[in-house]
């Protein structure tokens, strides 16, 4: 090893964890559990969520705001030339060609380095000179840090020159220069391989000549990662955003996990990522959001299948997204990012569209939300009562403001006096019972199996259209179980309707006996995989059909796939990780049950079960012999 491959192994040696997202990930983890939303800050906070019954929580993700205020003037963005794209990063901005991979690095954790860029992937990082990680032979590489090689030290601007020596690291051609900018020492180095064309040698020294450095430093919000891979750029109201991607070597499995992140200049609270899912997204599960009272920005990870993409607002308003390519070397696959302006709105729809134009959502919401009432709860904090119309029609739904909600799909116009519509219910919060009710229902109360009454309130429902004059609410404390009827009265204490309040509330008879036992039977399949996921976990890693067969022997299971649906049995179906929306199953693990009536004909049904991580069950109903939990939905006939 001669000398100046020593010099660089030194100056250029990364520990192989200087790739990984630092140690203390965990605290900032989000957990959302709403639909697409977010508001101006969003923190380390758990929610959760309903659909029909029971608690669902949030995709990971993480956010960040930081409020401090950094002297100095606005970061100087570098003119891009064609072909060239211009970012703004936490120590310095710079040109450079948007096909070559640059790397914004961390230099706390990365020996001072502050970026890094190659003509060639790169993936989340690179460590030239370590582990005989020698230059591709066409390659070129250039790493600036802080600190200098040599004295005495120049003012920026400074080009580069030939260090002496040949063939350290792959590389045929070594160039050098340290400078001071703002008060602070930089170096660089630059390395040639043998066969590495003169264009890209040129186009290097172009984006090492663009190099601008702020008057404070960092000029960004923060990078998440200690290494991560710049994807595109953006411009928005409060400057340009960066979007980029980053690996959690850390978390405890065998490949990482990879995240996608987003930052904003300094003071723009512009400052988050999300992770990318493990299996390809179907819709637009994996995308979150940071958004402001000017906007926002919209980002996450989408299937190959997706060839174009809009962001809708719930005002109507649309924007457009963009499709980048993840790197093979990182996690592959392709994600999408957008900015919106103008709207204080708290949902964004991320429209995903196939190359035959068809939209690939599976449904999404279509008009603001109404707020029917708002309150506060002495356990439970604020919450909110509200109608959600969606691309499948109108439905109820609750959610309490920290800690999420939901509702179901769809309201029907009321028969009779009194209709129950649903429950929820979280892990360790009130729960919450609504209904439906003319205009004769003046009082509501849950009379409790355990001897205990609470009142309920009702509400007039602000659309007329839907033939549903009134909703009763009724917040029931954590301690009291879930057990007993909600009654309806008159104004002068006549008992105009009553409920029963079960662990089957709501479910009605089939109109058929043929139909009745289906029901019956996907309910009692449905309760089961409930019982068996809070007794691990609140987990399905590990169900399987011998797994429901040997748990639950009453209950006949089968495997058969779709367009195989058998009477009289269970058959479980697409059993996966959940990939993080309310649509989907915001955590934990979804699945599909069907079965079928005896011929003829076949009536069929499913029933779409996401156990979060506490164990808490979000379902969905359907007429379809769905392959998994996306295909169940629709609610079932006869359920008003």
């Amino acid at each position: 090893m001669n000398d100046l491959e020593r010099d660089l192994r030194e100056l250029l040696q990364t520990k192989s964890r200087d790739a990984a997202l630092t140690p203390d990930a965990p605290p900032k983890v989000l957990k959302r559990a709403r639909w697409r939303e977010a508001g101006t800050v969003l923190t380390a906070i758990a929610c959760a969520a309903a659909i029909v019954v029971g608690s669902i929580a949030g995709l990971q993700a993480l956010n960040r705001t930081d409020t401090t205020t950094r002297p100095g003037g606005p970061p100087v963005l570098p003119d891009a030339p064609e072909g060239f794209r211009s970012v703004v990063l936490p120590f310095a901005s710079i040109a450079y060609p948007d096909d070559w991979f640059l790397v914004s690095l961390d230099p706390a954790s990365s020996r001072d380095r502050v970026l890094q860029l190659t003509n060639f992937d790169v993936g989340t990082g690179w460590a030239a000179c370590e582990q005989d990680a020698s230059l591709p032979p066409d390659g070129v590489l250039l790493e600036v840090r802080l600190g200098a090689l040599q004295e005495p030290l120049p003012a920026w601007p400074t080009t580069l020159a030939v260090v002496p020596g040949a063939g350290a690291c792959g590389a045929d051609g070594v160039l050098g220069a340290s400078w001071t900018a703002s008060g602070t020492a930089f170096s660089a180095l630059a390395l040639l391989a043998s066969d590495a064309a003169q264009n890209d040698i040129e186009r290097l020294e172009g984006a090492f000549a663009s190099l601008t450095f702020p008057e404070a430093a960092p000029q960004t919000e923060e990078f998440l990662g200690t290494s991560n891979l710049v994807l595109d750029t953006a411009d928005s109201p409060v400057g340009p955003v960066a979007l980029y991607a980053f690996e959690d070597l850390e978390d405890g499995t065998e490949r990482g996990s990879y995240w996608i992140g987003i930052a904003g200049l300094a003071g723009s609270h512009l400052s988050g990522a999300s992770q990318i899912s493990r299996d390809p997204p179907l819709f637009d599960e994996s995308v979150t959001m940071n958004l402001d009272v000017w906007g926002g920005v919209v980002w996450g990870d989408v299937a190959e299948n997706v060839a174009r993409a809009e962001l809708r607002t719930v005002e109507g308003a649309t924007f457009p997204a963009t499709l980048v390519q993840l790197p093979e070397s990182s996690a592959g696959g392709q994600a999408v990012w957008g900015i919106v302006e103008g709207t204080t709105a708290d949902r964004v729809t991320t429209l995903l569209y196939d190359a035959q134009g068809d939209v690939l959502n599976d449904y999404f919401p279509i008009a603001p939300r109404v707020t029917i009432a708002t309150g506060e709860d002495p356990e439970g904090g604020p919450w909110e009562l509200y109608l959600e119309t969606t691309s499948d029609g109108t439905g109820l739904g609750f959610t309490f403001t920290t800690a999420g909600g939901g509702g179901g799909c769809c309201l029907q116009p009321l028969e009779g006096d009194f209709q129950l519509d649903g429950w929820g219910s979280g892990s360790g919060e009130p729960s919450d019972i609504t209904a439906l009710a003319s205009e004769a229902v003046t009082r509501v109360v849950f009379e409790a199996a355990s001897g205990v009454e609470i009142e309920g309130s009702v509400y007039p429902v602000p659309d007329e259209t839907l033939g549903i004059p009134q909703v009763a609410l009724v917040i029931v404390p954590s301690d009291v179980p879930l057990e007993g009827d909600l009654v309806a009265f008159d104004a002068d204490g006549n008992e105009l309707g009553r409920e029963l309040i079960t662990a089957s509330i709501g479910e009605p008879p089939g109109p058929t006996p043929e139909i009745d036992a289906v029901w019956t039977l996907l309910r009692s399949a449905r309760d089961a995989i409930g019982l068996w996921a809070a007794d691990h976990s609140g987990s399905l890693e590990s169900f399987s059909l011998e797994e429901a067969r040997s748990a639950f022997p009453e209950i006949v299971w089968n495997a058969s796939g779709q367009g195989k649906p058998v009477p009289h049995q269970v058959s479980i179906r697409g059993i996966a990780p959940a990939g993080g929306s309310e649509l989907t199953g915001w955590s934990g693990w979804t699945l599909a049950i069907v079965s079928t009536t005896p011929p003829p004909p076949f009536h069929t049904y499913c029933i779409a079960v996401n156990i979060d991580e506490n164990g808490g069950g979000n379902f969905r109903y359907g007429i379809q012999d769905a392959a998994d939990y996306t295909e169940c939905r629709g609610g079932w006939p006869e359920l008003g």
